[in-house]
């Protein structure tokens, strides 16, 4: 381990004598984990640069050969939750990701290939510039992380998925420090100048990129420890949104079942479900899968890069644990968005507005924050609660749809009328699949009174009620029926083991109050119709009916009993 750290001491000690001016290094920070300097299962998941898609992971050769074997998650846990390797950033990497960076830039690529050198087909050019491999400053183990794709469980409510393991370098937790160096070689007659150049290049394209591999999916994220780093500037034409967080949940996991975690990947699944669920409203399943892909990459069959890069930036509150039982944890944070500019404002942010406003994040996320009294009679919580906020003109505001339904409606004709516009040959309104489909014909929104008052003591960060029927409102009341309760086409069943379904019905608290019940809360429901419709013996028409007759409710967008 040390020796990496060594080799980079000696090699400046040795420039500054023969080679005045040809070194330069730097200290950076891994803020969360990284994809990179590992290779654990070489048959099963391999590592490349930021700059390139991901491969698939379904390899490998041989009768009765299963990756699956090597990449279970609780055997994994239990036997090698961490590699007896120490991990590293190869300068391959480093470079690669400078390389991607200087292509976006026209200004700079001519000079990128110049001193970083390039091939042709039958010629290679080689650079002036050296990357060294980076070393963190004190031996990190490989610890194991975990992917979970949702999108066939929860989307289209087909067989859940299997939790994947890989490696990582970095816990997720403590921040890594790490050296970052380059050297320019003296036979390429390269100056102190050009070194300085490329220098400022690596700045760049680490802080705004991060390292390694699915940095657009919160990996690898990177801040220099010198005081007088540029910022990085964006990609030409994109632009980044930061949303303030405050997260109230059961627990969000990740590798072990027994320490809620909250990840990158959290926010990306809850990102890419949503927008999944919109375009199916306006493409046929194909072209939304497809469109998906295009914004925000895929791993299969053929991997594909996206256009949408997401950053997550801790607080000091960070899974603080609640100490009124049943227990709730708390993160607090910023979530960076960044997409090319029209993209960003008219497809991505609006239904990011519409998620935020039905539903929490994570675990649970399906219903508010609130105790549950299991059937053994013991008291847990369950649920998410989740509040977002962000600047608008220096003023900090809710991020959101008021609770209007023409806003609704606006809101949702203006990104329809943005998407038909970017996909043409796409768009192909009221498909109608049997999934969760977001839009006026395949959903229903409603807004039901209570709970009386917000459950949930966010200053302290503790249950304001212990009964659990005052942490309910009417959509979890309703929810909750005998005729509802476990039911896989309302409902669901969460702990059905290799028969769970995720439930049709999502709902969300909003502190708002509702003047005519004088409530200081509401409820927002969700109803996905999945290509049932209102007025039929189907169990989600009735609930759809039962929900229209709530003392109070309001009906804010979608279908509604005829």
């Amino acid at each position: 381990m040390y020796s990496g750290t060594r080799l980079v001491d000696l090699l400046e000690k040795q420039d500054q004598t023969r080679h005045p001016g040809l070194f330069k290094s730097g200290k950076f920070t891994i803020q969360w984990r990284a994809k990179v300097g590992s290779f654990p299962h070489p048959d099963v998941e391999t590592i490349v640069s930021a700059g390139e898609p991901c491969g698939s992971w379904k390899t490998g050769q041989g009768a009765g050969w299963r990756p699956e074997n090597k990449r279970n998650v609780g055997e994994n846990l239990q036997q090698l939750d961490e590699l007896p390797l120490n991990g590293y950033i190869p300068g391959s990497c480093i470079r690669g990701i400078v390389r991607e960076w200087a292509k976006k830039r026209p200004e700079i690529k001519p000079r990128m290939l110049e001193l970083l050198g390039y091939q042709t087909n039958d010629k290679i050019y080689s650079g002036k510039i050296e990357f060294l491999d980076a070393w963190p400053e004190q031996p990190e183990p490989l610890t194991l992380d975990i992917v979970n794709p949702q999108e066939t469980f929860q989307v289209f409510h087909q067989d859940q998925s299997t939790p994947l393991s890989l490696y990582t370098l970095g816990d997720g937790e403590k921040p890594i420090p790490v050296r970052v160096a380059i050297r320019g070689i003296p036979s390429k007659k390269v100056t102190p100048e050009e070194v300085d150049e490329v220098w400022g290049w690596v700045q760049q394209a680490l802080t705004l990129y991060g390292v390694g591999s699915r940095t657009a999916s919160g990996y690898g994220a990177m801040r220099s420890r010198d005081q007088d780093a540029p910022k990085p500037d964006p990609d030409p034409n994109c632009k980044t949104k930061v949303l303030t967080f405050q997260l109230y949940s059961q627990g969000c996991y990740g590798v072990d079942p027994e320490e809620p975690v909250l990840r990158p990947s959290h926010w990306r699944g809850w990102l890419r479900s949503w927008m999944l669920r919109f375009l199916l409203g306006v493409m046929s399943q194909e072209d939304a899968k497809k469109t998906l892909g295009e914004l925000l990459g895929v791993l299969e069959p053929t991997g594909q890069k996206g256009c949408v890069r997401i950053e997550l930036i801790k607080s000091k509150t960070w899974g603080k644990k609640s100490t009124k039982d049943p227990y709730f944890y708390t993160w607090k944070g910023q979530l960076k968005v960044t997409a090319p500019q029209e993209i960003l404002n008219h497809i991505i942010l609006p239904v990011l507005k519409f998620g935020a406003m039905v539903g929490g994040v994570g675990r649970g996320w399906r219903r508010p924050l609130h105790i549950f009294r299991t059937d053994k009679g013991y008291e847990a919580a369950r649920g998410s609660h989740v509040v977002l906020t962000h600047k608008v003109k220096g003023e900090t505001k809710g991020f959101g749809i008021a609770l209007k339904p023409e806003q609704w409606v606006s809101v949702y004709q203006k990104w329809s009328e943005a998407v038909q516009q970017q996909w043409a040959e796409r768009f192909r309104p009221n498909q109608n699949p049997e999934a969760e489909v977001f839009s006026p014909r395949s959903c229903a929104v409603y807004l039901v009174p209570e709970p009386v008052e917000d459950p949930v003591n966010q200053a302290e960060m503790n249950w304001e009620f212990t009964n659990p029927q005052e942490t309910r409102g009417e959509g979890v009341n309703l929810i909750y029926q005998p005729t509802y309760k476990r039911k896989s086409d309302v409902g669901g069943n969460a702990a059905g083991g290799g028969n769970s379904h995720c439930s049709w019905v999502s709902i969300k608290r909003v502190t708002i109050p509702n003047r005519e019940a004088e409530t200081d809360c509401q409820e927002v429901v969700c109803l996905f119709m999945g290509g049932q419709t209102p007025n039929t013996g189907h169990l989600r028409s009735q609930f759809l009916t039962d929900l229209a007759r709530i003392d109070g409710a309001v009906h804010l967008f979608g279908v509604r009993p005829r």
